[in-house]
């Protein structure tokens, strides 16, 4: 009896065994649904069995919403679209600011793992994310008052920024990019610096532009009801000047205003103003610009740009205006 009754236990045992196992492989085996709304923080990388925690005071998250995955890490904001599929995640590419930022170096090993994230592993409050190379990356769930604080900052942040346009009037205003030199202080509608840890409040693109122009910075001109306008220089004596509009919290490029350059190979100078032509309540952008290549023609074009039903800026072929009404400032 006491072979058999030793032979029962150990089935039973196996038994048990392997339905725990199975119970623990069903609760790993998560959902794009589990992870929709949720974010991270995360806290070490994992690489070949060595462990590393990040540093003290340095900041990275990880937020799955929509399809999308967002979140900041250390100095620049982040996003990508990803897929999710019995329990392997694909993330698509992924567009990020370009700031610099004093921990670069853990701000580039996460952005490179998280583009060959692979497999999701949750177990309770926290996430392991396995990476195609091999690194795993380790995240503590944030709770809801943490995500709250950070959407308040953000706000808070955004509304500083748009403080810095002033109102201008009567709705209309005669926009144009030329720099004498390099003496800035000459410059007009030089407007209010947009502070570096500003950038993170536009749309990439924009973002990675005003940091490659950070020896001079952006400006932030004034706002015509809720359309804002920039100026950001670019080489020295050129610069533009762009329309933007506030879009899902961040200010989106909608169009350039106006563009100069003093390469004499190129030789463009753009000059816009804005105008409610017809008196219907609606901004019309009218855009003039000179094209001058060396050795070449020069074109002189007048635009008009109105605004369709989505508020978008398109142009409109059948306004018709006079080149000696809008003269452009000479280009030096």
């Amino acid at each position: 009896m006491r072979p058999i009754f030793l032979y029962t236990l150990g089935l039973l045992m196996l038994i048990f065994s392997s339905v725990a196992c199975k119970n623990e492989k069903s609760k790993a085996a998560i959902t794009q649904v589990d992870l929709d709304g949720t974010d991270w923080e995360f806290y070490m990388i994992e690489q070949s069995g060595k462990k590393e925690t990040i540093p003290p005071g340095l900041k990275i998250n990880l937020a799955f919403l929509e399809g999308k995955l967002t979140g900041n890490a250390t100095c620049n904001s982040y996003s990508a679209p990803y897929t999710f599929d019995d329990g392997k995640i694909a993330v698509g590419d992924v567009v990020a600011t370009e700031k610099f930022c004093e921990n670069q170096n853990w701000d580039a090993r996460f952005m490179s793992a998280i583009k060959q994230a692979n497999e999701c592993e949750v177990a309770g409050e926290l996430l392991i994310i396995n990476c195609k190379n091999g690194i795993k990356l380790h995240f503590e769930k944030k709770t809801i008052a943490s995500i709250a604080e950070i959407q308040n900052q953000e706000t808070a942040e955004m509304g500083e920024l748009l403080s810095l346009f002033p109102n201008l009037g009567p709705n209309q205003m005669h926009l144009f990019s030329i720099l004498k030199g390099t003496n800035i202080d000459a410059y007009p509608f030089i407007g209010e610096t947009v502070e570096f840890n500003m950038y993170n409040l536009f749309d990439p693109t924009s973002a990675s532009a005003f940091q490659q122009a950070y020896r001079l910075g952006a400006y932030a001109i004034g706002k015509l009801g809720d359309l804002y306008i920039l100026r950001v220089p670019g080489y020295v004596g050129s610069n533009s000047i762009s329309l933007y509009r506030l879009k899902g919290g961040k200010l989106m490029l909608e169009m350039p205003l106006a563009l100069a350059s003093n390469d004499p190979s190129i030789n463009i100078q753009q000059d816009a103003w804005l105008k409610d032509l017809n008196n219907d309540g609606k901004i019309e952008v009218i855009v003039r610009q000179i094209s001058a290549p060396q050795g070449g023609i020069a074109q002189d074009v007048l635009r008009v740009f109105v605004q369709a039903a989505d508020g978008s800026f398109q142009p409109s072929l059948g306004t018709k205006l006079k080149p000696e009404d809008y003269p452009m400032a000479n280009l030096n």
